[in-house]
């Protein structure tokens, strides 16, 4: 990859003076964040396209990160050394303009991949010179690593894999009477349910409860004998506390693996871990070494490394007690077709590569580009650019729509929409909106002349009110 390569698919000018740390690092978040994969099936083409961007945007940021350092060397932190950034505009429309200018490198970004094959292959070569030339001393490990034979042994029967005509999961018995926890997206849009425990049998499950915003579902069995089952924790686990997590990863059962606690998030409701997991292993059982259940396994971020999430054991305990003595039904109809796992991370977390989840409805997800928030204090103005991704019913919608001139063959993915918000009014003026196809190039491109330009009123329950709401709660904590 050469640098001008480099630097188209980050939206940057090749030109030595304007490469400085913080637009590498900005137009990397924003483009990263358009191919989010966990978005798709990973057995999907659009799964393969958006990995495939991905790596390609990763490469593209490591190589300019390596060429600013070799500009700059050790003077990089020396404000004297590094060019300074263009001092911002105080105009609201000129600030737009320059949001709209990401935009457009964005559209550049998927216009230059889907054109050119650029060269993936690095100079390893030069960098296994530079690791044989280094003389480290590492410590002596006197510990040793724990056997969790014994462990896996006792608790393994209580793991079951959740088999639907939509997929495989894990859940994981939590009472002797065959009650089970699982994910609720694991059962979500499906039409009949049955679990696989140890041993290898197959039984039919019914649902006593689920809880769509926590992702939480109670599944049970007529089983004609007491289960092995697993006891939740009392209490969080320590952070750096050893822990396995045991599920169907891709459907091979009773997978284990190992890792600990890496942190705590959104008020002790989410416990990140660093034990590997994979599409499959939602639902699955996240063990101390005394094997009780300290989390259920919900989710991963797929663009950094084992970073994790299951759900806290307090959570658990509280949707199982309300749960376990509800009558169980049968699956009649699909629960809620329309699901999407979301989860918000709190302020002191990056969440979502700089975005913050706004709402889920039938027509779009929508989010808050946290990242190009331009605000006036003074006169309560605030300018920011949204991201939204259509449902299959609405982009069935756009191809039925003429403004879109849809091309065969393509998909519609995400929409960037440009506000100005008055927030001391409660006043919106939508400014521009770019439709893209999930190739990266563009399906419609609009702005309307600076004539038509208005102030609105939103409405009760619009998504444009919605958003101005987290605009303000996140203006409040910045």
């Amino acid at each position: 990859m050469t640098l001008e390569e480099a630097c188209l698919y980050l939206g940057i000018s090749p030109d030595a003076e304007d490469l400085y740390i913080d637009q590498i690092e900005k137009n990397y978040r924003t483009k990263i964040s358009i191919y989010d994969t966990r978005r798709f099936n990973p057995d999907s083409p659009e799964y393969r396209e958006a990995r495939r961007m991905r790596e390609n945007i990763e490469q593209a940021y490591d190589y300019l990160l390596e060429a600013y350092e070799d500009l700059y060397g050790d003077d990089c932190d020396n404000e004297e050394a590094a060019p300074a950034p263009v001092k911002k505009s105080n105009n609201l429309l000129l600030k737009l303009t320059l949001i709209m200018t990401t935009i457009t490198s964005i559209c550049l970004a998927g216009f230059i991949y889907f054109t050119m094959k650029p060269d993936k292959t690095k100079d390893y070569e030069k960098i296994l010179r530079e690791l044989e030339s280094l003389k480290i001393d590492l410590p002596v490990q006197n510990n040793i690593a724990p056997d969790y034979a014994d462990l896996v042994e006792k608790v393994m029967p209580s793991i079951v894999l959740v088999k639907t005509d939509t997929g495989t999961g894990s859940g994981f018995f939590v009472s002797s009477t065959g009650d089970i926890l699982t994910n609720y997206h694991v059962i979500d849009d499906t039409k009949f349910i049955s679990v696989i425990p140890s041993n290898g049998k197959s039984y039919n499950a019914l649902v006593k409860d689920y809880d769509v915003k926590r992702d939480m579902a109670l599944l049970t069995i007529n089983s004609s004998y007491p289960v092995n089952f697993l006891k939740i924790s009392a209490t969080l686990p320590r952070q750096g506390e050893a822990v396995i997590a045991i599920g169907n990863p891709k459907g091979l059962s009773g997978t284990v693996s190992n890792g600990i606690v890496s942190a705590f998030r959104e008020n002790n409701t989410w416990v990140q871990f660093t034990a590997p997991i994979s599409p499959g292993s939602s639902g699955g059982a996240l063990i101390n070494l005394r094997g009780e259940v300290v989390g259920m396994p919900t989710m991963l971020r797929t663009d950094g490394q084992n970073l994790n999430f299951a759900i806290a054991p307090g959570v658990l305990t509280k949707f199982f007690d309300t749960a376990r003595n509800k009558t169980p039904k049968k699956l009649t109809k699909k629960p809620n077709s329309d699901f999407h796992v979301k989860v918000e991370f709190d302020e002191n977390y990056d969440g979502l590569d700089g975005m913050i989840f706004v709402r889920s409805d039938k027509e779009y997800d929508v989010y808050l580009e946290t990242e190009y928030i331009e605000y006036d204090k003074t006169n309560e103005l605030a300018a920011f650019y949204t991201i939204w991704f259509p449902t299959e019913r609405t982009k069935r919608q756009m191809k039925r729509d003429k403004n879109f001139n849809a091309k065969p063959g393509k998909e519609f993915g995400p929409c960037l929409l440009s506000y100005i918000v008055d927030l001391d009014e409660g006043k919106y003026m939508h400014v521009r909106t770019v439709n893209f196809y999930k190739d990266g190039t563009i399906a419609r491109n609009y702005a309307a002349p600076m004539r038509q330009y208005k102030w609105e009123v939103p409405t009760k329950n619009s998504r444009i009110k919605d958003l101005i709401l987290a605009l303000k709660n996140y203006l409040d904590k910045r």
